[in-house]
């Protein structure tokens, strides 16, 4: 090979090795903006992604806000019935004993009547017998809504049912033995109400 030969065939290698150089330059240029290109619609994935799991949050947290309300309200409403159930409870709850008690109030507006009458005669029988029918019909009301009497007159004394107002030298009862009631006791379902005003055997 002359030397002239070897010299253009050393500059033609050398165009080659520039040319696929290039190439390879052209390549990575393309593979690079594939790249961004797929790691741009993946990020545009995440965000939509994460948006709609934001969007979801805020639709359940709506949600319980609303449920929190309704119960919120529904307790409220049960609070103003139970108070209303309370008050008419109150209100009522002496309507049984007061239905019975109407009668004993009537029984005494008609002795008034009588007494209030000139033109009618009342003699003191009438005016015990009407005073023992509405004795009765008021102890039937006690008795009818648990109350009973204490009159302990010939017992024991009882402090828990009795109170002593006095006590008396009595050689017909034997000592402690309540010989006169002063004022009758009462007692509910029991419970004393009103201790029995009680004279004792000393």
């Amino acid at each position: 090979m002359s030397e002239e030969n070897k010299i253009n065939d050393e500059n033609i290698e050398e165009v080659v090795n520039i040319n696929a150089a290039e190439s390879t330059d052209e390549g990575t240029e393309v593979e690079s903006d594939e790249v961004v290109e797929e790691l741009s619609e993946t990020s545009v994935d995440a965000l939509e992604q994460m948006q709609q799991t934001i969007d979801d949050l805020k639709a359940q947290l709506a949600a319980k806000e609303e449920e929190k309300l309704l119960i919120a309200a529904e307790a409220q409403n049960l609070q103003r019935r139970m108070q209303r159930d309370i008050d008419n409870t109150r209100k009522f709850s002496n309507d049984k004993i007061i239905k019975a008690l109407i009668p004993v109030m009537d029984s005494f507006d008609k002795a008034l009547e009588v007494i209030e009458d000139d033109s009618c005669e009342v003699t003191t029988e009438a005016m015990v017998q009407g005073t023992e029918n509405t004795h009765k019909i008021f102890s039937k009301v006690l008795e009818d809504n648990g109350i009973s009497i204490i009159n302990p007159v010939g017992e024991a004394f009882d402090p828990e049912k009795h109170e002593a107002m006095s006590m008396i030298a009595s050689p017909d009862h034997e000592k402690n033995t309540v010989v006169n009631v002063f004022q009758k006791g009462y007692l509910l379902n029991d419970r004393v109400i009103r201790a029995a005003m009680v004279v004792v055997a000393q």
